[in-house]
């Protein structure tokens, strides 16, 4: 800005330079000029005449003069007109660095908000992956659990087939035997009865003995069925017998799976709620200002059914009655503790009365 002032005061110079030099050059013509004249006039003068004298209204000194003075006062009128207007000028360039300060002002202001926007997104997102890994584990858990359960109905479902179909396939031989038996016997007792029919002409004495023979085969026929009749009511109990204990022991280690996925549910669950209620105490906790590092105290705590604290006792003190105390009234401000309402009637006998350890994490 000042090299542009400098050229503004540079010119007007030179132009009021220049006028100077015209001016004396039309002064030093003209004082010639008159003294030529003023010589003329003499030498036309002869002696002994008389001159009258004449006023002559003409005065170039002061035309110039005049003229000088009013480009003088046009350069000045320039010069403060060219003045005002640089101050004008620099008035709206100042207003341009305020705004423009303003705009950056405002420019930060608002990556600030996005910025916090930001940091809040991504803990929104951190919490919603963080449950989103729960709910994955805990469905993963109800998938293994129900893949187990499922596989071993289906051992039990093929050994259940397994065992009909041996059961079929001893009826069906037992049904073909029997048919092997049943013809051979019609056939024999045919050929038989032919053999009788053509032997009695010839030996009516061998008749009894015959008949006895026969008698004595059946005899033997009828122990014979009764004792493959014996033998496979023998068969069948023994195979319902197995059946009723690969039942029992599929019942049996059903229960202990179900008992072992409750047991390890309970456990979660309380761990869980254990370390809630602890965070939940601590953040409710007023530190005393004779707080010293290292202090922690025993506390038991009685809870009702719906999270309400019934009572809070000091077991073991941290040897400080102001940091005892605070520990109690952290536990009652925290409560009541809702998330108890989840809970199963069996899990809720944990939290009627059990000790905590207060060990806040900043002493």
């Amino acid at each position: 800005m000042s090299s542009t002032r400098g050229r503004g005061l540079f010119l007007p110079f030179v132009v009021a330079l220049v006028c100077h030099a015209a001016l004396a050059v039309l002064l030093l013509w003209g004082w010639q000029q008159s003294s030529e004249i003023s010589q003329k006039r003499v030498a036309l003068i002869k002696p002994g005449e008389v001159i009258t004298a004449q006023a002559v209204n003409h005065d170039p000194i002061a035309a110039l003069r005049k003229q000088q003075q009013e480009e003088l006062a046009k350069k000045r009128a320039a010069e403060e007109a060219r003045k005002r207007a640089e101050a004008k000028k620099e008035e709206a360039r100042q207003q341009a660095l305020i705004r423009q300060r303003q705009e950056e002002v405002r420019k930060k202001e608002e990556a600030r908000q996005r910025e916090e926007a930001k940091q809040r997104e991504q803990e929104r997102q951190r919490e919603a992956a963080r449950k989103k890994e729960e709910v994955r584990k805990q469905q993963e858990a109800a998938e293994a659990k129900a893949k187990r359960e499922a596989e071993l109905k289906k051992q039990a479902l093929l050994k259940a087939e397994e065992a009909k179909k041996k059961e079929q396939a001893a009826k069906e031989q037992a049904a073909r035997e029997k048919a092997a038996k049943e013809k051979a016997a019609r056939e024999k007792a045919e050929q038989e009865q032919a053999v009788r029919e053509k032997a009695a002409k010839e030996k009516a004495a061998k008749e009894l003995a015959e008949k006895k023979r026969q008698e004595e085969e059946q005899r033997k026929r009828e122990a014979k069925l009764a004792a493959e009749k014996a033998a496979k009511a023998e068969a069948e109990r023994q195979r319902q017998a197995e059946l009723a204990a690969e039942k029992a022991a599929f019942e049996d280690a059903l229960a202990q799976e179900e008992a072992f996925l409750q047991q390890l549910e309970d456990q979660e669950k309380l761990s869980g709620m254990q370390a809630l209620i602890k965070a939940y105490v601590e953040q409710n906790w007023s530190r005393p200002p004779t707080t010293r590092s290292g202090m922690q105290a025993l506390l038991r705590i009685s809870l009702l059914p719906t999270g309400e604290v019934r009572d809070v006792k000091i077991v073991q003190s941290s040897g400080n009655a102001a940091f005892d105390r605070s520990a109690q009234q952290a536990v009652h401000k925290a409560g009541p503790f809702r998330e108890l309402t989840d809970l199963k009637p069996h899990q809720l006998d944990a939290f009627k009365e059990f000790n905590m350890v207060f060990k806040p994490e900043d002493i």
